[in-house]
């Protein structure tokens, strides 16, 4: 469903992700976990562009959300006029097939394409682009996100909050969005709040609407950028247990937590971020029980 595809991260000339590599599958539910620092929810904002990738490409239903990286395209890089003054020298010293493949990699070692690299190189790029891109926001209505400090409009009622969205997108009517707005209230217990403002409501109750906000949208995939790290303690597990039950409705998910407990019941599949790669990736059992990665090893003897 979500193919996240050799992405490299850039904030000025700090490096924060540095090739990772992710595929989840629709029904999946993935934690996401890590030390601070690791790359974890830059990773996940990469997912639906909230951070721009600066090189590598993000895949949704095998449709691009990013520009094209002519990096991972072996038959984009061919056309370009790099490639072919590099072939034309060798060619004829190491044969076709290798020094085609020498040159590739030559030039994805040492980030040879400029920006101009000829007319046939910039139409394969865009011919590449207009047969794959999906448009962001249509991206955006099927990725729920929720964020680490709610993110609601404080200078809108809770109700307000709920229905903005999908009316200011055409999903649905106002009466419609305010049927389904309740009916989400409801199943989490603060229908007694739709009309106050969200500076009214605890840390919990606010996470829970944020969370009930992006469902208004009923989006396929739901993106949790460490939900419960804004809250006190005792406000954690009605949190966790409203993720739970949106897990246990088969939605597909990525969640960035430091709650292992939650990580190990919840997940289909756990995936631990090290200095911006994806280092390693298992089944709960085997993650938490039969670490491989030395990182790994050290990470977990530390927080559990």
């Amino acid at each position: 469903m979500i193919n996240v595809d050799h992405v490299y991260k850039y904030f000025g000339k700090n490096q924060v992700l540095k090739g990772a590599d992710l595929k989840i599958e629709k029904g999946e539910r993935v934690a996401i976990v890590g030390p601070s620092g690791s790359g974890k929810s830059t990773l996940l904002r990469c997912m639906n562009l909230l951070e721009e990738v600066t090189y590598g490409e993000v895949w949704l239903d095998d449709k691009l959300l990013t520009p094209v990286d002519p990096y991972l395209h072996y038959d984009i890089i061919e056309k370009s006029n790099t490639f072919k003054k590099l072939y034309a020298a060798r060619a004829d010293k190491v044969g076709e097939e290798g020094a085609r493949a020498e040159i590739i990699r030559q030039i994805k070692q040492n980030d040879l394409l400029k920006r101009a690299e000829g007319r046939e190189f910039s139409a394969a790029v865009k011919t590449f682009y207009k047969a794959n891109i999906l448009d962001i926001n249509v991206a955006r209505q099927r990725m729920g996100m929720v964020f680490q400090q709610f993110n609601l409009f404080n200078n809108m009622k809770v109700i307000d909050n709920l229905i903005y969205a999908p009316t200011k997108l055409k999903v649905m009517n106002k009466a419609e969005a305010t049927e389904k707005a309740y009916s989400l209230l409801k199943r989490i217990d603060l229908t007694d709040k739709a009309n106050v403002y969200p500076n009214s409501l605890s840390g919990g109750q606010k996470q829970r609407v944020a969370i009930i906000r992006s469902l208004m949208m009923s989006p396929e995939v739901m993106l949790f950028d460490e939900p419960t790290s804004a809250l006190d303690p005792e406000m954690v597990g009605e949190v966790l247990a409203l993720i739970k039950e949106v897990a246990d409705d088969g939605m597909t998910m990525a969640i960035v937590t430091h709650e292992m407990k939650f990580a190990r019941e919840v997940a289909t599949k756990v995936v631990f971020i090290n200095d911006g790669v994806v280092a390693e990736q298992n089944t709960p059992d085997k993650f938490f029980d039969d670490p491989q990665n030395p990182r790994l090893k050290d990470f977990l003897s530390k927080v559990l």
